[in-house]
């Protein structure tokens, strides 16, 4: 499988790609990193021309686009032998640059088409993470990037890689770099297990005991599905309100429901406490408007509102309602909305309306006594 990888700077996509590279060797997959940006360097030091890590967006974009170039095509030579060597090849680049308040074009669109990978990948961090990280680095710290300017760059490489994607229709994903390397070992060597975001309501649940509760949860959910969670990128509920600008709230917002809501095939909302969350209700509207599946796991005895169940095709009462419902032989497996939605209509059913089902039945049955009778 050939794999092409996008990222800003800061983003810890080199970490966490070797620490997948171990984690994968240990089942017997092997797989190869290609580093275009390590590469150009190596290559024009090689034939004279001085770029370095610093201060390479300063030179002429025809020196950067041969120097790209001429990595590319070494690449392009050595992908057929590496591909039968390996079971994973990835290719990691930038998708844009933003260089002195300006987005520069970092791919080649000719080289793009014509490595025609299976998969694009989309790495995104915490900002505050890359914040800390572009400060550490002579190339970017005098930059002097705000959190909103990280922001966007991180926004605008994601929108492109997966425009990439989208034109050649290709599987596209955003990656968690604070996420376990066991998410995307499973989305490459286990693709028939489903992909699920887990909606919670953050605000409520920010304590150490309620994010306990939260890991116990996933953990268990991940014996059955591939899971996204919010919590691995921005926790901006525990950001003091000052930093907590409408500017970086619409990011977090767009993140959630236009990433990772539209690249799963499930939305399962777990609330650990009845409580109101105007963010999971827009998530499972999400989610049921593009017709995937919307699940809600609620607390046992608790009302639930209309408008968390006009959006959910299933409703547990709490999470041993869910895990009972749950078994191995449906793992990966897609469960048919008529069913689904019958169950929860079953669910929310008044006892009463059973009964006069139940009773409309005896009806019948009495009449048929009677009319034998009669005769």
């Amino acid at each position: 499988m050939l794999i092409i990888t996008t990222a800003i700077s800061g983003s810890r996509r080199k970490d966490y790609l070797q620490n997948l590279k171990k984690y994968a060797k240990q089942f017997g997959k092997r797989v190869k990193l290609y580093d275009v940006g390590q590469m150009m360097l190596e290559h024009s030091n090689s034939i004279g021309i001085n770029l370095t890590p610093e201060n390479i967006l300063n030179a002429p974009p025809s020196v950067i686009s041969a120097v790209r170039s001429a990595v590319f095509e070494k690449i392009a030579g050595e992908l057929p032998r590496e591909l039968k060597k390996n079971h994973a090849v990835f290719i990691n680049i930038h998708a844009m640059f933003f260089w002195r308040k300006v987005f520069i074009r970092a791919w080649d669109n000719y080289y793009v088409s014509q490595l025609n990978p299976d998969l694009f990948l989309s790495f995104v961090d915490d900002v505050m993470s890359i914040d800390i990280k572009l400060k550490e680095r002579p190339q970017w710290k005098k930059e002097k990037m705000t959190m909103n300017d990280i922001l966007l760059w991180r926004n605008v490489d994601t929108e492109m890689t997966a425009s990439w994607a989208e034109m050649h229709r290709k599987p596209f994903y955003s990656i968690p770099s604070q996420s376990n390397v066991k998410l995307l070992y499973r989305i490459i060597f286990e693709p028939g297990i489903e992909k699920v975001y887990v909606a919670m309501p953050l605000t409520n649940f920010m304590g150490a005991e309620g994010q306990k509760e939260v890991d116990r949860f996933i953990e268990k959910l991940e014996k059955y599905f591939i899971i996204f969670d919010p919590r691995e990128v921005e926790m901006v509920e525990q950001w003091s309100p000052s930093m907590r600008t409408p500017r970086v709230l619409h990011q977090i917002v767009n993140r959630d429901m236009y990433w990772f809501v539209k690249q799963v095939d499930k939305v399962i909302a777990y609330f650990p406490k009845a409580v109101s969350s105007p963010g999971v209700v827009n998530e499972l509207r999400e989610a049921h408007e593009t017709n995937k599946e919307a699940w809600l796991v609620y607390p046992k005895g608790s009302r639930v509102s209309p408008f968390l169940a006009y959006y959910s095709n299933m409703v547990f009462k709490g999470p041993n309602d869910l895990f009972r419902f749950l078994s191995p032989g449906k793992i990966g497996k897609k469960i048919k909305r008529s069913k689904s939605h019958s169950r929860s209509v079953a669910k929310l059913t008044s006892k009463g309306g059973l009964k006069k089902k139940n009773s409309n039945a005896k009806q019948k049955k009495n009449k048929k006594k009677s009319s034998k009778k009669t005769g």
